[in-house]
């Protein structure tokens, strides 16, 4: 059993664009205990970081900004959680084959506004990219490329393959890049697991003899939110 702990710099990447692990920094969604791994402005930095958004350099200036100012930190780790909450609903109902709701969009667009204001085109050798980062100076810069992850993916040909794990209590948004869209699990070798193990216990309760031995058959457990999953 893999002991190490969780923490924002160490999630698993099942998410198959920057804005659904973005979503996925909340973990166990559908049950009464989720479990934050953005707690503090910190967490955010360490978690871009990571999933290399920022530099080594550029994180600590970023730090640096925020014990300056440490209001400014937690303001920008309070929106980073409403803009997060909001991609999740408007994937998730995408995902569920619904209408998103107007109220999502209002959220989403006013953080895309802030985005497109501090990001610029720039040249690389021979080809154009984005900077999403254009002021180095502006704690809730860190926001704006998980911004325009989510606004791509949001006109691209990949929103029919933005789907939820088959686990209701996981919750996690992937990128379904299979071929027949055939994949259920944000990771089958946990959810999909869990789940194939339920069935067993299912299925045998229910094919069980009813003069066989009276010794109880455990289900198996629930999510518990301490077990090490979703780490690489």
């Amino acid at each position: 059993m893999d002991n190490t702990e969780k923490h924002a710099g160490n999630l698993s990447l099942l998410g198959g664009r920057l804005c659904l692990d973005f979503v996925n920094t909340l973990d166990w969604r559908g049950t009464d205990h989720p479990v934050e791994y953005l707690r503090t402005y910190h967490d955010l930095v360490v978690w871009s970081r990571y999933v290399g958004t920022i530099s080594d350099r550029e994180a600590e200036r970023l730090l640096q900004l925020a014990e300056i100012d440490s209001l400014e930190g937690r303001v920008v780790i309070r929106d980073a959680i409403q803009l997060r909450e909001a991609i999740y609903r408007i994937f998730s109902t995408i995902a569920g084959g619904l209408p998103v709701a107007e109220q999502d969009l209002v959220i989403f667009n006013r953080y895309l506004g802030t985005a497109m204001q501090f990001s610029e085109i720039i040249q690389q050798e021979q080809h154009f990219v984005w900077n999403t980062n254009a002021d180095p100076e502006k704690p809730d810069r860190i926001l704006n490329p998980l911004v325009r992850s989510a606004a791509d993916l949001l006109v691209s040909p990949e929103l029919r393959r933005v789907k939820k794990c088959g686990d209701p209590s996981c919750g996690w948004l992937f990128l379904d890049t299979s071929r027949n869209l055939s994949r259920r699990w944000c990771d089958m070798r946990d959810c999909g697991n869990r789940a194939k193990a339920s069935r067993f216990y299912k299925k045998r309760k229910k094919t069980r003899p009813a003069t066989s031995s009276p010794k109880a058959v455990s289900p198996p457990s629930g999510p518990d939110p301490n077990i090490d999953r979703h780490l690489l």
